[in-house]
C-alpha cells in the first residue's frame, strides 16, 4: 500500500458531542482499539469494526510506503518510506528492542 497523504485525526468518533454523525473523508487517519485505520473514500457512521467493505484499512497489519517530505507518524516495522526531499528509501527495522529507519 503507498500513502502520499494523510490527515490525523485522533481517536474514532461516531458522532459529534451534538449527537451528528461524523464523515470521515479520503486519507483521514484514526485510531480505534489500539489500531490505526485510514479512509479509503468518505466513511459516514461506519465504525473501522467494518474494515475494507466499508472503506477502513487497517494500517497495523498492512506493509505500507509512504511518499513524505518527513518521517511518517507512528510506523511499524517493515514499512518503507520515501524521502519526497532527498528521494532516499528508508525501511523500518527492530534491532535489539530498538526500532529505527535503515536507508536502502
Amino acid at each position: 500500500m503507498k500513502i502520499t497523504e494523510f490527515n490525523f485525526v485522533g481517536d474514532f468518533k461516531f458522532k459529534t458531542p451534538t449527537g451528528s454523525v461524523i464523515q470521515y473523508n479520503k486519507y483521514d487517519v484514526v485510531y480505534f482499539k489500539e489500531q490505526t485505520y485510514i479512509a479509503s473514500k468518505t466513511i459516514n457512521g461506519s465504525s473501522p469494526d467494518l474494515g475494507e467493505r466499508v472503506g477502513w484499512i487497517c494500517l497495523s497489519k498492512k506493509q505500507v510506503l509512504y511518499e513524505l517530505d518527513e518521517p511518517p507518524f507512528y510506523p511499524k516495522v517493515g514499512d518503507e518510506w520515501l524521502n519526497k526531499s532527498t528521494g532516499i528509501l528508508y525501511k523500518r527495522i527492530k534491532n535489539e528492542g530498538s526500532e529505527y529507519w535503515v536507508e536502502l
